[in-house]
């Protein structure tokens, strides 16, 4: 039976991960290279005899769940356009998802504006390139990453 759980764990620049009991506070760093990179959640015995679940993070930037409305240019057809819902956005890129998905398709190039839920209500444009197509989302990177000094950057770190 588990005690509690622990909130995630990044991957850190020299692909390890540090992993710290809630109990004690006792910490182990375990490598990246012996685990597989689909593995997000290992049940972890402590040496205080307590059981708890780490989640491991292997994105090397926080990605900040939302459901924000935007609109689409679909550069690859002709510029259609179209409306999007932005379910994920990190420093260097994003998920969203929509009523077309079954057309988008892996390097397609598109215009992305939607406006944040912060203060301001930002308004983001950016440029991106489709690199995932799942069933529910499709996910793009930016073709220039944020700075953290941006709105963007901002709004994904801030605490909520």
């Amino acid at each position: 039976m588990l005690d509690t759980e622990v909130s995630k764990t990044y991957l850190r620049p020299d692909n390890t991960f540090v992993i710290t009991c809630p109990h004690c506070g006792q910490q182990k760093i375990i490598s990246a290279s012996s685990l597989k990179m689909h593995i997000h959640k290992l049940k972890v015995k402590c040496y205080c005899k307590k059981t708890f679940m780490a989640y491991l993070e292997f994105r090397k930037h926080i990605r900040r769940k939302t459901r924000l409305k935007g609109h689409y240019t679909y550069h690859s057809q002709n510029d259609r356009l179209g409306i999007l819902f932005v379910e994920d956005v990190s420093m260097t890129g994003l998920a969203f998802t929509c009523y077309d998905l079954k057309n988008f398709k892996i390097d397609d190039e598109l215009s992305i504006t939607f406006n944040l839920d912060d203060y301001r209500q930002s308004e983001i444009s950016k440029s991106v390139i489709v690199n995932n197509v799942r069933k529910i989302s499709v996910g793009c990177v930016f073709e220039t990453a944020e700075q953290n000094n941006s709105p963007l950057g901002y709004y994904i770190n801030e605490i909520t």
